[in-house]
């Protein structure tokens, strides 16, 4: 036998469970209220906070008498899931416990009456706190609780405005009497600032960020050529008397150098296209240095959805490279729903698509990664090889008669030469740059030989075989033969200690670690350096050795 079912069975309370549980940061109902503009088309956002009020302002397609209406329904929305990223009929009450009045104004082209919807949300909690105590001290029972129905009928009023009351089209929010403690937060600008930055759909910021204008073409060229498209808006902030147009929070000065040329990639499996990846990897080899904004975040139409460490695991096993990257996943397919906590997608066969589709396109990302690695140490390689032949170039003339010194530069020179034959053998070269190495190469050979025959003739017969051509004529032709260091990147800082390869290769280690590996370079690898510099040389060998052994493990 079916149950009836009357509005006593669903308490008042459910609003304030619902509202705590999804928007448990202050910051969250600005991101649902700016949601809306978006979900209205708009394309210019405004939020004001001062005085103790927050008002929010876009110029979407606004809201009539029957739309308002319908807008506070609890769990019931007229959005298209399909279409909007809002669609769960909560966000409206986001405010709930974060302010005491709610007013929203609206107005759409062909309506020439404005009209508010007002909400008393303090006389809404008010009520719940009191009946939350007479149920404490048992004055009531739980069936002479008030129901869902009944407190939002009392303390809901939609009203008709003259039109000189509200004359632009779109929507306008306003948050009277703002919690003490929220608004606190509130009122510092920055982080505010930072929250909307990384959540909201934001434009990139062209001034400060080289690849701006790329990146939101691509995205926008891409959508469009799969009949779908990402909407960004235009926000400026303000709270108290700071004013700012905000973008999305990437910069130039994040990366280690200019950052390379972004890398797209679809996201697809055989019938679906889900959205669009973006990444640009940091220069040099070393990861991100600001933690909130290094690897991939995840977005559903522009909307953040949980944290960017939250794909890490979709990068491989471990986050040496994802670490050195800053991206976006962009999600447009309107069939993957963000689930309430807005930390990634509800489950759904499609959801599994997409991810094993993630994983592909994250290996592509892993394998970029990896082929600069290994073109950078060619290009350090090359460059210290350059500058380690012209230095022993320019110093054999006065070394001529030190059998032991040219001994030694031969093992320099030998060791030099080696390690570049061997990545040219591996093709560890840019394309560009294969030719000099090969002439550097074949010039360290050169230099080989010549050193050799001074050690093993006399100082009569080298100067005998030598009377065709000074030692230093031979020099000069050399010199004028070996190509220029290029530095095509910013060169990663030598170590200074072994905690500094340590951190290098992202071996993160607690304080008491760290004194024992402190201790240890004292003892063995400091004491066995008979210099500075080869001190350092022992750490660089090192760290690329652990280097390698991180990403094999990855």
């Amino acid at each position: 036998m079916a149950m009836r079912i009357t509005k006593h069975d669903i308490g008042a309370e459910i609003i304030s469970i619902l509202t705590r549980g999804m928007y448990p940061d202050p910051r969250d109902a600005l991101r649902e209220y700016v949601q809306n503009g978006v979900d209205a088309g708009a394309k210019h956002i405004g939020i004001k906070i001062r005085s103790n009020t927050i008002a929010i302002m876009d110029d979407g397609e606004g809201m009539d008498e029957n739309v308002m209406r319908d807008a506070i329904r609890v769990g019931i929305s007229d959005k298209n899931p399909h279409a909007e990223v809002g669609f769960r009929g909560i966000g409206i009450y986001s405010a709930f416990h974060l302010c005491d009045e709610l007013r929203i104004y609206s107005r759409t082209e062909k309506d020439d009456t404005p009209r508010v919807l007002l909400f008393n949300f303090k006389s809404m909690r008010d009520l719940l706190e009191k009946q939350q105590l007479d149920r404490v001290n048992g004055t009531i029972t739980a069936k002479e609780l008030v129901d869902l129905q009944a407190i939002l009928q009392d303390n809901i009023r939609l009203r008709a405005l003259r039109a000189n009351d509200f004359v632009q089209q779109g929507t306008r929010v306003e948050m009277f009497g703002l919690e003490p403690s929220f608004f606190q937060s509130l009122s510092r600008f920055e982080e505010v600032a930072d929250y909307l930055r990384q959540v909201v759909p934001l434009h990139f910021d062209p001034d400060h960020f080289k690849w701006a204008k790329r990146i939101e073409k691509k995205i926008r060229d891409t959508c469009a050529q799969h009949g779908t498209r990402l909407n960004l808006v235009s926000l400026k902030l303000q709270v108290n008397k700071k004013t700012e147009s905000l973008f999305r929070p990437y910069r130039d000065d994040l990366f280690g150098g200019d950052p390379l040329r972004p890398v797209f990639r679809e996201v697809k499996s055989r019938h679906e296209f889900f959205g669009v990846v973006w990444g640009c990897l940091n220069p040099v080899r070393k990861k991100i240095q600001d933690r909130h904004l290094r690897g991939f975040l995840l977005t559903k139409q522009g909307f953040a959805l949980g944290r960017r460490t939250d794909m890490a695991r979709h990068f491989g096993k471990r986050t040496t490279y994802f670490d050195r990257y800053i991206g976006e996943i962009i999600v447009v397919e309107p069939g993957l729903l963000p689930n309430a906590a807005r930390t990634d997608f509800e489950h759904s066969a499609m959801r599994t698509s997409f991810y094993e589709a993630l994983a592909s396109v994250a290996a592509g990302y892993n394998e970029k990664a990896d082929e600069h690695q290994e073109l950078t140490k060619g290009d350090d390689v090359l460059d210290a090889a350059i500058d380690r032949i012209t230095e022993i170039e320019k110093t054999i003339a006065f070394n001529y008669e030190k059998a032991d010194r040219l001994l030694d530069m031969v093992v320099e020179i030998r060791s030099t030469r080696e390690e570049l034959d061997k990545r040219l053998k591996k093709g560890a070269f840019r394309s560009t740059r294969t030719d000099d190495a090969k002439s550097v190469s074949k010039s360290a050979r050169a230099m080989e030989r010549q050193i050799q025959d001074f050690i093993e003739s006399s100082k009569k017969k080298r100067r005998k075989k030598a009377s065709q051509s000074s030692p230093e004529d031979n020099v000069r032709k050399r010199l004028r033969k070996l190509p220029r260091p290029v530095r095509t990147h910013a060169r990663v800082r030598e170590p200074e200690s072994l905690i500094d390869v340590l951190e290098a290769v992202d071996l993160a280690l607690p304080e008491e670690a760290k004194a024992a590996m402190e201790l240890l370079d004292e003892r063995f690898i400091q004491s066995s350096a008979s210099s500075k510099a080869e001190y350092t040389q022992i750490l660089k060998e090192l760290q690329e050795e652990l280097e390698d052994i991180v990403l094999e493990g990855a």
